[in-house]
């Protein structure tokens, strides 16, 4: 992990924001922090993006609690996300993993070696869950074009052109082509060479006789 992050602090209380920007100092973490003490302001700076990590205080003067959480994680569900607690707060925190955060904090407990420690593992469980969730859409995306693939496909006896959902007669290999990864190349099977070979040996004679 490159310990130059920049980081997103959700703290309305001067002096807990005051101590955090310290222990970030302190773990060598903080290339650039941006601090914000409403919900409000927090999720419009984070539209703005560029944060690597949000710590993020969970009652504020415009929300509190699991609000504020949910707010955060399910407005950027990428980013990873520490949550702040109080004592008195501790179980808040743990309901707050099952809402996308990674990690939580309790205020007073934890120095700068911890929050380093924390920092870093919620980056890199995030970034393993993100890099998750895009194959589960891959996979899904998949299942979706071989899901078209299956069961009556309806076809021209003559000229072979596929007919879509929509009425439309498509040429086989464009239908095939947009619905999965296939790649077409053109030749001839064994039977189709030998058949074409015959008309132009054929037509040479004409040709010849001609002549």
């Amino acid at each position: 992990m490159n310990d130059n992050l920049h980081i997103f602090l959700l703290e309305d209380d001067p002096v807990s924001a005051g101590i955090s920007l310290r222990m970030l100092r302190e773990a060598g973490l903080a290339l650039e922090v941006n601090r914000t003490a409403t919900l409000a302001e927090g999720l419009a700076a984070l539209v703005d993006g560029g944060a690597d990590v949000a710590l993020l205080d969970m009652n504020l003067s415009d929300s509190s609690g699991l609000e504020t959480v949910k707010a955060v994680c399910h407005g950027f569900p990428k980013l990873p996300v520490i949550v702040m607690t109080g004592t008195d707060d501790e179980a808040v925190g743990l309901e707050a993993l099952k809402h996308g955060a990674q990690d939580y904090l309790v205020k007073g407990q934890f120095d700068d070696r911890e929050l380093k420690r924390v920092i870093r593992y919620a980056i890199e469980r995030k970034e393993l869950l993100n890099e998750k969730e895009e194959l589960i859409s891959r996979l899904q995306d998949a299942l979706k074009r071989v899901k078209l693939l299956t069961g009556l496909l309806p076809t021209c006896a003559d000229c072979k052109k596929v007919r879509s959902p929509d009425g439309e007669w498509i040429q086989m290999e464009s239908y095939i082509s947009t619905h999965s990864e296939a790649v077409f190349s053109h030749g001839f099977c064994d039977n189709c060479y030998q058949r074409r070979m015959a008309q132009i040996r054929e037509a040479d004679g004409r040709k010849g006789n001609k002549d």
